[in-house]
Formats: structure tokens, C-alpha cells, sequence
């Protein structure tokens, strides 16, 4: 009797052992099966493609590929979207290109990545310029993104390799994706900052800015009146410069006639 409660105890912690065990081994299981089938096209291509820098299951390599764990929808399409991504080699630089993956492709991988984080992360935004405020998007242009893209939106470098792109190639969602997720340098703004009507008034206001009149005649990449006047004040002097020369040399020339006859 003095043996039975000792081995009693020794089964039933048998017991639980077991199941904690098996629990453990299903859980794993479930998780395995999930994360294989989240998207087998997403994840073949994400391994063809974006795991040489970015690592195993969007990680991160360091000094070659940030991690995508939790980077959200919005950023993977924009990078895709805008052929910035997948770069040729992780030394490229990332510039707006056509699109180097097909619709479905970036379907699959914005599935893929953004299934390896509990966080999704930033969705793809909705965004309706006609529902904006041109006045409110000026404002928020002005203050927030003209000293790096330009007052005009043409872009400009903003230090060593980083570049503000011209904006003049950007969809309104482009734009859009952009605001809300911050690529390279440029700060996020995010729902707590820029609420929809915000959103939509600062991308009206870019594809605004696309149709204005250019007051100084050629609009010389939208750089703006005062550069547009400063570079029509050097042609015109260089212009003026080159008639007062040639006018010497015809004055000289028939000083010289004059002088011999």
C-alpha cells in the first residue's frame, strides 16, 4: 500500500507528459502545415527571388536585405508595383521601373510575406483623390513633403544615394502606399497622422500639380519659377553676349578695310 500512491502519481504524470507532448507535436504540425500552405507559388517565388537578400521566410540578412516579417501588404505591393523590387543584385539601386513580376506573381508574393507574421502590417490603402481637399493637400505637401520631393513634386537627392523620385510617374495608389509605409528615408505617415480625407487631399494635390500652367513658359522639369527665371536670364544674357561679339568682329573688320585703302 505504502508503493500504490507513489505509482499511481508516476501514471497519471506519465499521463499528462504525454499529452503536453503530443499537444506540442500537433501544434507544431498545424503550424508547419499552415505555413506551407499559405502560398506555395508565393513561396517559390519568394525563395527564386527575394530570399538571397532578404534570408529565409523574410528575416533579413543583415547589411544585405531588411526583414519583411511584419512589413505589410502595402509595402510589398509598392516595391513590386513600381519595379523597385527584386532588385538585380543587393548593390542596385532602387528606381521606378515597369514592374518585373506579373499581377498574379505580386498576388502571391504579398500573400506569402505577409502569412509569415501574426502582424500584418499596413494593408493596402483605399485612396480617392477626387475626395480630397486641394487646399488641405497643398498645406500638407508644403509642410511635410516639398523639401524633399521639391515644391513641384519633380524630386531631388536628398543625400548621398537616396534620391526624392519625380513624382511625376506615381499612380495615385503608388502614392498612397508610399505615405502610409515610408520607403527608404522618407517618414511614415501613418492613419494616426494622416487620417482618409488627409490621404486623399495630398494625392490630389500631387496629380494636381501634374496639370498646372507653368508661368515662366517651358516648365524645365517643374523645377519651379525661380529656376525656370534664373535659367532664361543665362540664356538670354549668353545669347546677348554672343551678338555683342560678333558685332566687334564685323566693326574690326572694317576698321582693318578702311585703314588699308
Amino acid at each position: 500500500m505504502a508503493n500504490a500512491v507513489p505509482s499511481r502519481l508516476l501514471r497519471r504524470s506519465a499521463v499528462v507528459l504525454g499529452v503536453l507532448t503530443v499537444a506540442v507535436v500537433l501544434e507544431a504540425s498545424a503550424g508547419a502545415g499552415q505555413e506551407g500552405q499559405t502560398n506555395p507559388r508565393g513561396q517559390d517565388l519568394y525563395a527564386a527571388q527575394c530570399a538571397l537578400c532578404h534570408g529565409e521566410m523574410g528575416r533579413g540578412i543583415e547589411g544585405t536585405g531588411p526583414p519583411l516579417v511584419g512589413v505589410g501588404a502595402a509595402s510589398v505591393d509598392f516595391m513590386l508595383r513600381t519595379g523597385r523590387m527584386p532588385l538585380p543584385h543587393p548593390d542596385a539601386r532602387m528606381t521606378h521601373e515597369a514592374p518585373k513580376v506579373t499581377d498574379e506573381q505580386r498576388e502571391d508574393l504579398i500573400a506569402y510575406i505577409t502569412g509569415l507574421s501574426d502582424d500584418p502590417g499596413p494593408p493596402i490603402p483605399a485612396v480617392d483623390p477626387a475626395a480630397g481637399d486641394l487646399s488641405r493637400g497643398r498645406e500638407l505637401f508644403t509642410h511635410n513633403c516639398a523639401a524633399c520631393h521639391g515644391p513641384t513634386a519633380a524630386g531631388i537627392a536628398v543625400g548621398q544615394r537616396d534620391i526624392a523620385p519625380d513624382l511625376d510617374e506615381a499612380t495615385a495608389l503608388e502614392i498612397a502606399e508610399a505615405v502610409r509605409t515610408g520607403p527608404g528615408v522618407m517618414p511614415v505617415f501613418s492613419e494616426d497622422v494622416y487620417d482618409q480625407h488627409d490621404l486623399d487631399s495630398v494625392v490630389a494635390w500631387v496629380l494636381d500639380l501634374r496639370d498646372r500652367a507653368t508661368p515662366g513658359g517651358a516648365h524645365v522639369g517643374r523645377s519651379g519659377p525661380v529656376f525656370e527665371g534664373a535659367v532664361a536670364w543665362i540664356l538670354g544674357l549668353g545669347l546677348l553676349l554672343i551678338v555683342i561679339y560678333l558685332l566687334g568682329e564685323r566693326t574690326e573688320e572694317g576698321g582693318v578695310g578702311e585703314h588699308d585703302g
